[in-house]
């Protein structure tokens, strides 16, 4: 197998999700030199070996949950692992267009893309690739109050203002929980975000240029409407979970600053014992023992 990891990142992961990025990287790292020993041994003698070997995912702490089957193992033969990073790119559906053009040239078996917002456990990509759907995403929600799941029905409608039928859509609050949900469990055709999915690289070969789109409505959303167009099914399993980072504005002021000097006050001592001086501990009222 061929698995492409696609970045279509305008600035990569904060310092909350950086440890998370690594972790991956370190896990699918484990999991395609596994695949090359397998390749080597053999498929009785490898699964011997790993009896004795730790889970893939021991640094996650889900109990060997990433790791594959003898099953899995087969139907992944030799991992190869491409990594492509589209940084620094304002327009997202340019950016992932780009990763899909990429992998085409590599004759990827598979694209794997997350958002650099996005925290999700080891075992994504396993759950997502044994469904062996062409397009499969896992349970988000949205970044924003009030927070919903990035789960969308279209359908179409006809357009007074521009005298033409096109698609609209409306969210799916009461999603089905922990199954895979396709058109006939939203009773339409589903649309599903971008924040972790992957894709059968044979879907990009049946629909056509574009694939993605910014149109206000979503480069993502823009796809799902794509393959609808083409007949190629989308789906998400709402037992893959997933968190988004929220887009909380977080301010620094006069308040907020003596707020930290009350309430976090050893951060301040060590940042002025880099500068030789001390700092008054404003938790202890003023003329009382420290």
């Amino acid at each position: 197998m061929r698995l492409v990891f696609g970045f279509p990142w305008y600035v990569g992961p904060d310092d909350s999700l950086f440890p998370l990025y690594f972790d991956h990287m370190l896990y699918y790292g484990a999991l395609r030199e596994r695949s090359l020993w397998r390749d080597r041994l053999g498929a009785e003698a490898f699964q011997e070996h790993l009896k004795h070997l730790p889970p893939l995912d021991e640094i996650n702490s889900v109990g060997g949950l990433g790791d594959p089957t003898p099953e899995d193992w087969e139907r992944l033969g030799k991992v190869e692992i491409v990594i492509i990073n589209i940084s620094r790119m304002s327009l997202v559906g340019l950016a992932r267009e780009l990763l899909v053009k990429n992998a085409l040239d590599l004759n990827a078996d598979y694209l794997f893309c997350w958002d650099s917002d996005m925290s999700f456990r080891h075992d994504t990509f396993l759950r997502l690739w044994r469904h062996d759907k062409p397009v499969v995403g896992a349970l988000a929600f949205t970044s924003r109050e009030p927070v919903y799941p990035v789960i969308t029905r279209t359908f179409k409608r006809w357009d007074r203002v521009n005298g033409m039928v096109m698609v609209g859509s409306e969210p799916v609050y009461d999603y089905p929980k922990d199954q895979l949900v396709g058109n006939a469990e939203v009773s339409g055709e589903l649309a599903i975000g971008g924040g972790v999915v992957l894709y059968n690289m044979d879907v990009f070969k049946k629909v056509p240029q574009p694939w993605f789109y910014s149109t206000g409505t979503g480069e993502d959303w823009y796809f799902s409407t794509r393959c609808a167009e083409h007949g190629v099914p989308r789906f998400i399993d709402t037992s893959v979970k997933t968190r988004h980072r929220l887009h909380a504005p977080a301010w620094s002021d006069e308040e907020y600053y003596w707020d930290s000097r009350k309430n976090r006050h050893s951060e301040y001592v060590a940042l002025a014992k880099r500068f030789g001086i001390t700092v008054r501990d404003l938790s202890v009222p003023e003329g009382g023992a420290a």
